[in-house]
Parts: structure tokens; sequence; C-alpha cells
């Protein structure tokens, strides 16, 4: 769902060049041999704050263009869900979130997905006041020539920090309910969440010391799907994001890897596997995804890509299970 935020990830990487440069130019042809020119900081602050205020509206305008564009995918999928799907990897999460469902899509799990966006809006909320309370902080220190406002707001700033900690880590708080929310949303698709990552605050830098939240662990999501126990397993690590998808289907013994944007198999795949895996749809998507099958079932592994995309090695994983 990320890639919904690409408009704004723009600006923010292209505005800080920019704003950079404006400020340098702005401080080297004015206010020189002035002790306080507050005239150049005047301006300095104010080109910052612009391109704050602008990066804030393209973010919201972002947030809000693809959680309705998730609504609107999530209700064309249909009260029955279901769909064929011929090629997962040009419908969206949500179009596919709907297709893979095997019971019906209840209010509810419409709902539960909606109210996945929240935390998202509440964490926005929280940045404009914090970067509210830093302006009406820092300007007034270098206009005023006095530190009472940082004792007024900084102690503010830090509150405000801290709340959006202990709002999102408390027991019920922002992050359980999300999890209980995407249990309730992929209900649907005939899985549950059966395991939930964990959060501790740990000193992240010994040498500060900084400390901040450290998730261990994956969120596991199981149940069963046309006759077939199926695990999938989303998590993070050092090298990015991870997935794996295993179904208990006996299959003839395989592997096979994406390459060029398409799942090759070994050169020992069954005939059954070689066929499947012609027929399926080239794609960028396939990237960093390997398949091994056996005695014991389909496992779809997938190193980076978005987290949604084992929604596409679920539908590969299916596919296969039938040769």
């Amino acid at each position: 769902m990320s890639g919904g935020f690409k408009r704004s990830g723009r600006f923010g990487l292209i505005g800080v060049v920019l704003v950079a440069a404006v400020v340098a130019v702005i401080a080297t042809t004015t206010g020189q041999g002035e002790a306080n020119p507050k005239t150049t900081l005047a301006l300095i602050f104010g080109v910052i704050a612009l391109f704050v205020v602008i990066l804030f509206a393209l973010q919201r305008a972002d947030l809000n263009r693809v959680s309705g564009a998730d609504a609107r995918g999530s209700a064309r999928g249909g009260a029955e869900g279901g769909h064929q799907i011929d090629n997962p990897t040009t419908l969206s999460e949500p179009e596919l979130w709907a297709a893979m469902a095997v019971g019906p899509i209840d209010r509810e799990a419409v709902q539960a997905r909606a109210a996945m966006w929240e935390p998202g809006r509440r964490s926005q909320n929280l940045a404009m006041l914090v970067t509210l309370l830093i302006f009406l902080t820092v300007p007034p220190i270098y206009f005023f020539e006095s530190f009472v406002p940082l004792l007024i707001g900084g102690p503010l700033i830090v509150l405000a920090a801290l709340w959006g900690s202990v709002r999102a880590l408390m027991p019920g708080g922002e992050m359980e309910r999300g999890y209980d929310n995407v249990g309730v949303a992929m209900a649907p698709l005939g899985l549950a969440v059966t395991e939930r990552p964990s959060v501790s605050i740990e000193m992240r830098d010994p040498v500060t010391p900084r400390m901040g939240p450290k998730i261990r662990g994956a969120l596991v999501l199981s149940g069963e799907r046309n006759g077939h126990r199926v695990s999938v397993r989303v998590g993070s690590g050092e090298g990015g994001s991870r997935s794996e998808v295993s179904l208990a289907a006996p299959v003839p013994e395989f592997g096979a890897k994406a390459r060029d944007g398409r799942v090759l198999p070994a050169d020992s795949a069954p005939d059954s596997v070689v066929a499947a895996l012609k027929d399926t749809p080239n794609s960028t998507r396939w990237r960093k995804v390997t398949v091994e099958g056996g005695p014991e079932g389909i496992v779809v592994a997938r190193k980076g890509g978005a987290q949604s995309d084992w929604l596409c090695d679920l539908w590969l994983a299916e596919r296969l299970a039938e040769c």
C-alpha cells in the first residue's frame, strides 16, 4: 500500500534539497554583519515552515486517496468474494484480497480494513502537533533572545512524543487493535492471526544512549482454504521485509526461482509444475520469490516487495497444488 505515497515522498526528497539551497542563499545574501539578523532568521524559518506545511498536506492527501482506493477496491470485490483470478499481479491489494476470499465478505471485514488506516491519520496528527510546538519554541528563542520558550515548549514536545509512544504500545493500544483488525479482515480468506510480533523498548545506540521500540517476531496467519492448511508468515529483519506462504498439499519434489519477471522451475521439476509455471503471468512482482515443493507441501518465500505481495504468493501456491 505504500506505493500510493510516492507523490509526497518525492516532494520530501526533492524539497529538502531545494529548501537547503534557498536557506543557503538567504543566509549568504542577507543580514551580513548583524549580531542578530532577525529578518534573515524570519525568512529562513518561513521557507522551512512553508515546506513542512505543503509536505503534511501532500501526505494527508495521499493517505486519503490510498484509503479511499482501498475502500473502493474492497467494495468492487462484492459481498461474496472469491472471483476467478487469471493474473493476480495486475490487481490492487484490496481487489486481490476480495478475489481471494473463500467466504462472504461481511461488513465487519470491510470496516476492519478501513480502521487500519486510522493509526496513520493519528500519527500524522501527532507529527503536525509536535512540529507546531517546535515552531512555537525554536524561532522565539532567536527572536526574543531568551530561553524561556524552550523551558515551556521543550517539556510539551517531550510529553507529546511520549504520549504517541504510549498510545501505540500500551495494552489495548493502537498496535494491538491493529492486529485485531487484521484478524477480522482476513477472516473471509479463511485465515486468522495465530502469532503476533512482540514490541519492547530497547536501547538502540549504546553510545548516545538512545531508546526506541524494537519489534521481534513475525505476524502469522493460519487457517484452511479449499481443503488445505495454510500458514502465512510476514515479518521484517535486517535485510528488509520477508514473507513465507506454506500450503499443506503433497506434491512431487521441485524447486523454482524468480528471474526476469518469471518464476522458472529447476531442471528436475515434473512436467505438471513446468506447465503451471509456464502459464503463470510474467510480472516484476515475482521478484525475489523462491518456491519449494515436496511431500509436506509447498512453500513460497519472498524477500522484499510490498507486504501485501504474499497474496500473490498464496495464489501461486494454490495454483501449484492443483498440479
